[in-house]
């Protein structure tokens, strides 16, 4: 439970500041010559944040290491400045951009472009974490013997007769040494902001009306976001393949885990306890580190042909290839969850990987049909299609493989081939055939023998969708009044075939975010080789149903014009 420090309440526990952000801007449009026109500008971004976060002088303190050696945890502090906040922190955002005339009179066509740096979406809720968690205000209190809180087994005590109750000023004393969560700003972070450049040619073709189009864009992250974790303890062993584990001893013997991948301190063989981040700092809880980084960026495509719309038809069709590396998805407004919700190789590590919103095929194609059908009144029909690739997701171990306190945000690695003996497979040869089964069955797990899975290496399945708008007008008031009645069919192949027109991706979990899993840890055996237990077969794709996406919808509106 978390709960008020002595002489605080849960009030002194909320992000309580002003936060405000001042912005000026200037642009200017140049023209050239008559065929070049020149649009030049310049943005100042500057965040106001007058207010601190209570100071904790515990966390500023100096870090005392510990040492694995002797299974000394860490203590001391972090050597971290709990109050810092991006007050009086400027963005100067310069961008210039062009549009070049390169018809004649028989076809028009256009070269147009330009480059630019641009602040992103304020990182406000993140910049109000270390006034929610400043580790002087509340802190996780636990009873009992089951799975540790994040400071370990020092806040524990034996639960009292009736611990729960609904009175929240009566609540049951549920151990001595609580262990508060703390957030941290890097002194050095600003607001998030990304380079732009993007390049495009727009062409009237000699043939039937049709006009063509290529751009492209290109990002470059200047300043991202991620999370360090700094209480994790020092790396008490390095895996086979290379990764930071955390474990104590007990979490390395296979004999303390099940074949489903449960911990199984008191079976025999087992010496006790398997503790995760087991050498931390156990005066505290997670300690976050909102951490700037110049990584990830990407590149799309885009190719269209059109033709120019008639007073009875039109239509367009457009292709769109992306690519797009970041090093968080920062899916949640909580530090620890950011952290959590991230597949990793190492728990810290700057890594840029596909985005998890990265959408990297996507073809769109409209067509329009409108006639006078009862005297001037239009009737038109209208037909959309959007096809693209599923999300990524990536392939992670089930539960906790290297010790950070999180089971299912561990990548994967796949051995070089069956008999390899670089893994070792708990139920033996029909263990490791089932293993086999499933890498061979997707292209990404068969092409990664030898190494970890990519983050986000693999793609849910291409969705199609289909949407018809069929609008009337209709007589008004007045001979210049008009009504339109309006009726759209939104996933009309879901309408035609329950079968068509869904949505189906990898579920997110809170930790590893959107991935799948069909592997166990199991400990290491004696030489230091992961032991694997495998499931029959991965997690099954999910519909998507959360907005009614993958189901057929029908709309109507009444417009009434004068």
């Amino acid at each position: 439970a978390q709960l008020p420090l002595p002489g605080k309440t849960l009030a002194d526990g909320t992000a309580n500041l002003i936060l405000s952000n001042i912005g000026v801007f200037l642009q200017d449009t140049f023209a050239v010559t008559p065929r070049l026109n020149i649009t030049a500008g310049a943005r100042v971004d500057s965040t106001q944040m007058p207010d601190t976060p209570p100071r904790n002088a515990a966390a500023a303190a100096a870090v005392i290491p510990g040492n694995p050696a002797t299974s000394t945890a860490q203590s001391g502090g972090f050597g971290l400045d709990n109050t810092v906040t991006l007050d009086g922190k400027r963005l100067f955002q310069p961008r210039v951009g062009f549009n070049l005339d390169l018809g004649d009179k028989q076809r028009r066509m256009q070269l147009r472009g330009g480059v630019g740096l641009f602040e992103g979406a304020a990182a406000n809720v993140w910049l109000a974490n270390p006034y929610l968690s400043n580790g002087v205000s509340v802190a996780f209190y636990g009873c009992g013997s089951s799975s540790e809180l994040t400071g370990g087994t020092g806040n524990r005590a034996a639960c009292p007769a009736g611990t729960f109750t609904p009175n929240t000023t009566a609540q049951p004393a549920l151990g001595t040494n609580p262990a508060p969560n703390i957030d941290f700003l890097d002194p050095n972070l600003t607001q998030p902001s990304v380079w732009k450049v993007n390049l495009a040619l727009d062409a009237e073709l000699p043939w039937y009306g049709l006009v063509a189009g290529a751009e492209w864009l290109h990002t470059k992250t200047k300043q991202g976001i991620y999370y360090r974790h700094v209480n994790l303890g020092p790396v008490t062993r390095t895996g086979s393949d290379g990764r930071e584990l955390y474990y104590n001893a007990n979490g390395y013997d296979s004999d303390c885990w099940t074949t489903g991948g449960a911990t199984a301190t008191s079976a025999p063989g087992c010496g006790g306890a398997v503790n995760s981040r087991s050498l931390s700092n156990r005066s505290f809880g997670n300690a976050l580190v909102a951490t700037g980084t110049k990584l990830g960026g990407g590149d799309t495509l885009t190719l269209s042909l059109s033709q120019q719309p008639t007073r009875t038809f039109g239509w367009s069709a457009a292709y769109t290839r992306s690519t797009a590396k970041e090093v968080s998805p920062l899916t949640s407004s909580v530090g620890a969850s950011n952290f959590n919700a991230r597949s990793i190789f190492n728990p810290n590590e700057e890594v840029a990987a596909n985005s998890a919103y990265l959408v990297r095929d996507r073809v769109n194609a409209s067509f329009t049909w409108s006639q006078a059908l009862v005297g001037d009144y239009k009737t038109t029909v209208g037909l959309f299609y959007e096809g693209r690739k599923g999300k990524p997701y990536s392939w992670t171990v089930n539960n906790d493989l290297n010790g950070d306190g999180q089971g299912g945000n561990d990548l994967m690695y796949i051995p070089t081939g069956p008999g390899s003996g670089e893994v070792v497979f708990a139920g033996g040869a029909a263990d490791e055939a089932r293993f086999w089964e499933v890498v061979n069955t997707y292209p990404e797990l068969n092409a990664a023998r030898g190494r970890v899975v990519a983050r986000n290496g693999s793609f849910a399945p291409f969705t199609n969708s289909f949407d018809l708008r069929i609008s009337q007008e209709v007589p008004g008031f007045s001979a210049k009044h008009k009504g339109v009645f309006t009726f759209d069919i939104l996933n009309l192949g879901n309408l035609i075939d329950r079968r068509w027109g869904r949505i189906d991706e990898v579920s997110f979990q809170s930790a590893g975010g959107v991935a799948r899993s069909f592997v166990n840890y199991k400990g290491l055996d004696a030489s230091g080789k992961y032991v694997y237990s495998t499931f029959t077969t991965p997690e099954s794709l999910t519909t998507r149903q959360e907005k009614g996406e993958s189901q057929w919808a029908i709309q109507m509106t009444v417009r009434y014009e004068f």
